[in-house]
């Protein structure tokens, strides 16, 4: 990956403005304890490629709060992806977000993660509650984030002209349109980056992959039926709940993920379990418990003595000779 990254900025440097070469040196050679400079970057870029350009542009960090506010909440309400190196003392950024999430979670009585597009009627509802976390997110980016981000080292690149005062960058008209013209290629080099400090945080597999549905808006659980299928049919369609060792009715099945798929992202037979649909939803996210997790072993031994695809039993016998079973659980309690 490495020498596929160098290759990349080497092929861009022979063809590209000095503009485009500094906000590419900022991406490559910036320094990070949280992801900040990142969220700040691709906020930039995304507000550039929303608007047209006739003249120079002044960008107001309230606007770039309201598309900060966005990747935050994706990501921790989708994922719990946390957003610094030290987890007993929060970015500010990330906790008001957290803070929102658990407003609209108390407020709304939705239990599964939405997008923020979403989200925000509900808080714009609230003109000036959602004002007030505008101007405090703002206030952050004043502080710590709208200079530092354009310093390499002790130098500083000209990437816009800042004001600090008036909490305004302006770019100017050329700059600009080159920007909206490389926004795909950058933006996509500023999530590889913020994906590699994102996995310094967190304990969590597919971060990458995590990032870019994200920024894709394609987090989408995938179909369990044929997993249910191949349960079903493995225990002879006497169904019995994973967690309460009752015997499933057949209008009340459902497969879950006994490490949440939220921090998975990922469907595999051997975190895959029967249970009713009431279990399954009050459930949740919630970590399982050690009970869950020694029974989850015991199923799979009984399950790769049964279970007749053979792509399915690979995965198990992989699964129970790499232990993925107490190494994902204790990585998600870390």
């Amino acid at each position: 990956v490495s020498l596929i990254n160098d290759y990349f900025f080497w092929k861009l440097e022979k063809m590209i403005s000095q503009n485009i070469q500094n906000w590419l040196d900022v991406i490559e050679k910036m320094n990070n304890d949280n992801t900040y400079k990142l969220a700040w970057g691709r906020s930039i870029l995304e507000y550039l490629g929303n608007v047209d350009v006739f003249d120079d542009v002044e960008i107001s960090f309230d606007e770039l709060s309201k598309l900060i506010i966005k990747y935050y909440w994706n990501q921790l309400y989708f994922f719990n992806l946390t957003q610094g190196s030290n987890k007993n003392k929060l970015p500010v950024i990330e906790q008001i977000v957290r803070r929102m999430i658990e407003v609209y979670k108390k407020e709304t009585g939705e239990l599964t993660p939405v997008w923020y597009e979403r989200a925000e009627k509900y808080f714009k509802s609230n003109k000036p509650e959602y004002e007030r976390i505008i101007k405090e997110i703002s206030n952050a980016l004043n502080k710590d984030v709208c200079w530092r981000f354009m310093n390499i080292g002790k130098v500083k690149v000209p990437l816009y002209v800042l004001n600090q005062k008036d909490k305004t960058i302006n770019i100017l008209k050329n700059d600009a349109l080159e920007l909206k013209e490389y926004r795909f290629v950058l933006s996509q080099l500023l999530n590889y980056r913020w994906a590699q400090l994102l996995e310094q945080y967190n304990s969590a597999p597919c971060i990458a992959k995590k990032v870019k549905g994200l920024s894709d808006n394609k987090v989408r659980r995938n179909n369990l039926t044929k997993f249910k299928n191949i349960l079903l049919d493995t225990f002879h369609n006497h169904p019995i709940d994973f967690y309460t060792g009752d015997l499933l009715d057949d209008n009340d099945i459902t497969v879950d993920h006994v490490i949440p798929w939220s921090f998975m992202y990922s469907d595999d037979i051997w975190n895959l379990v029967l249970t009713s649909k009431s279990n399954n939803s009050s459930k949740s996210n919630n970590v399982p418990t050690d009970e869950d997790i020694d029974r989850l072993k015991k199923r799979n031994s009984e399950l790769l003595n049964k279970i007749n695809d053979e792509c399915m039993r690979i995965e198990l016998i992989e699964a129970i000779n790499n232990n993925y079973v107490d190494k994902f659980y204790n990585s998600m309690k870390l």
